[in-house]
């Protein structure tokens, strides 16, 4: 037992000379990139999933697009056997106008559903988000896909624990979270991106986000979209040019 706490004193007193005069990285204020996600809740709620597709983000317009192809369970309550749901959805979330717009198939015959409501989802980020929140270095953990990563963590409003990875280039690779929703309790999510192209503000062209409010023709009302609340635990972001 000694040994151990003698271990884990040793490594804290490791990260701490480390951390010293170590500055959080500047964040992609304009990016897109392919984008592996997990999401999972121990209650169901339909979150449990994973999905890969296209994700962009871009602060001078306030908007995020997700496209993605996910797999997930399709029960409420994960203590019951459920049948796994093939899906693909286009999320476009306009924090200007805080509107979420979720269009869904369940195969390409299918008629989509569609979902508009608030942005529950982290806003587009400015480079100095993490330093704005007083993140702090988490140590080095040798990931899956990219090796050695730096972490750079910090709690927001008391209910959310958020991690961010960064390569040996300081390039931005995923960033995961953990968190206590009223409706959906714990909520964890892993967001992995390969093949990040980052920018100025003519990098992504308003048409990727149009459409903002639009259902197609023909789609069914989603009424059973729930979302986690991680806007609001951050202030809108102001434009940039």
């Amino acid at each position: 037992m000694q040994s151990l706490f003698s271990a884990i004193i040793s490594f804290s007193l490791l990260v701490v000379c480390e951390a010293q005069g170590k500055v959080a990285p500047l964040l992609p204020s304009e990016f897109y990139a392919n984008m592996l996600q997990n999401k999972f809740n121990q209650n169901g709620f339909g979150v449990n999933h994973t999905c890969s597709g296209t994700y962009y983000s871009s602060l001078s317009q306030m908007m995020v697009r997700a496209d993605c192809t996910a797999a997930g369970y399709i029960s409420n309550n994960a203590s019951i056997p459920s049948p796994t749901q093939s899906s693909i959805f286009l999320s476009l979330m306009d924090f200007e106008n805080n509107l979420n717009t979720v269009v869904t198939w369940n195969n390409l015959g299918s008629t989509p559903s569609c979902w508009k409501g608030p942005c529950g989802w982290l806003p587009p980020l400015a480079p100095t988000f993490l330093r704005d929140n007083n993140a702090i270095y988490g140590g080095i953990e040798n990931t899956k896909f990219d090796g050695d990563c730096e972490k750079w963590q910090f709690l927001a409003k008391g209910n959310t624990f958020f991690t961010f990875y960064f390569n040996k280039f300081q390039q931005l690779t995923r960033f995961d979270f953990v968190t206590y929703d009223p409706n959906q309790k714990e909520v964890g999510v892993n967001n992995q991106f390969f093949n990040v192209v980052t920018g100025n503000s003519s990098l992504l062209p308003p048409a990727i986000f149009s459409g903002s409010g639009n259902c197609p023709n023909g789609s069914l009302k989603d009424v059973a979209k729930r979302e986690i609340s991680l806007a609001s635990l951050f202030p809108t972001t102001e434009h940039q040019g």
